[in-house]
């Protein structure tokens, strides 16, 4: 049996493991892992959020080490990681992402990427441009995640938006409606970080501003965050949800029906329009990386991840 390394959550203990390298099931291929980061609900997986136990990790960069299809061997890829049984109503109804028996890579029955190898459906690969870097690569699945705000909601260019939380994800977001030519305000508690992206049409703010928004985005992963972004939203806006919580979230909801305000959860998007984006140079999240560790050191780059104010660390398969 031929094995490998795998950073894995039991419940309770996380651990790098020795572990049999995953066999492709039909339709299937195997992927050998470049590099992976750390996202926030691999933490909060940890912290109790949703109970998966087993290999964590669904952020990656990898190259196609078997697939029935030859021409796919030696290709790198990033995969969405979503898996659908494509019989389901949500999967008649065009809808995988929403699959009644989905698997989720790292995340719902599904081994994830911090591990040598993993498995995933051939549907669900995405080739990676030669002149795309790793480090870049690796950021496919969470600016995919920030583009599905753009999917779900319809800005007006010159009424502003307003992106709650300046962490990893809330900067992705930024970098993401900055892009596509929208004024951008950022409430956040690192200044440094809104200078990090240097952009002529991102605002700062320190705390929330003395204005309303039609759209405003939560990616705080804090439940205080909610309240922020509720109060900045303007009658009949939208408030987009992209923050995972481990504790119930309440408040209350006396505002959204008095301003008729419409409440859109926002997960997975579109993984061709993030390597795309990535690959023209059009989005560069480079400067948001903190860190590299080995798999090796996987249980101490989760704890550098986890440290208050950290931003994207990397667990890369080099044994070198």
């Amino acid at each position: 049996m031929k094995t490998m390394q795998a950073l894995q959550w039991d419940g309770e203990t996380l651990s790098v493991n020795e572990v049999a390298i995953p066999e492709p099931t039909p339709g299937e291929v195997l992927v050998r892992i470049i590099q992976a980061g750390i996202c926030n609900t691999d933490l909060e997986i940890i912290r109790g959020y949703y109970p998966f136990n087993g290999t964590l990790g669904h952020e990656f960069v990898g190259i196609v080490e078997q697939a029935d299809d030859d021409s796919l061997v030696g290709k790198r890829v990033v995969t969405d990681i979503n898996n659908s049984c494509h019989q389901c109503a949500m999967c008649q109804a065009g809808q995988p992402h929403h699959c009644l028996k989905r698997s989720a890579l790292g995340i719902k029955n599904k081994d994830g990427a911090f591990a040598e190898y993993l498995t995933t459906p051939i549907e669900n690969l995405v080739l990676v441009p030669d002149s795309l870097d790793d480090n870049l690569a690796v950021f496919a699945e969470p600016l995919a995640a920030a583009l599905e705000i753009q999917e779900q909601v319809k800005f007006s260019p010159h009424e502003g938006v307003a992106v709650i939380g300046d962490g990893k994800l809330g900067l992705l977001i930024v970098l993401s409606l900055l892009q596509a030519g929208l004024e951008v305000t950022l409430v956040g508690h690192h200044p440094e970080r809104g200078k990090l992206l240097d952009h002529d049409g991102l605002v700062f703010c320190s705390s929330p501003p003395q204005r309303k928004f039609p759209v405003v985005i939560e990616a705080t992963g804090n439940p205080s965050g909610f309240e922020t972004a509720l109060e900045l939203t303007a009658p009949r806006g939208t408030l987009v949800l992209k923050s995972t919580y481990k504790t119930p979230l309440e408040f209350n909801p006396g505002p959204l029906v008095v301003n008729e305000i419409t409440l859109v959860g926002s997960r997975c998007g579109p993984m061709d329009k993030a390597i795309a984006l990535l690959a023209s140079g059009a989005i560069n999240p480079a400067a948001l990386i903190q860190e590299t560790h080995p798999l090796s050191k996987g249980v101490e780059a989760v704890a550098r991840a986890s440290e208050k104010g950290c931003m994207k660390v990397l667990i890369s398969m080099d044994k070198s």
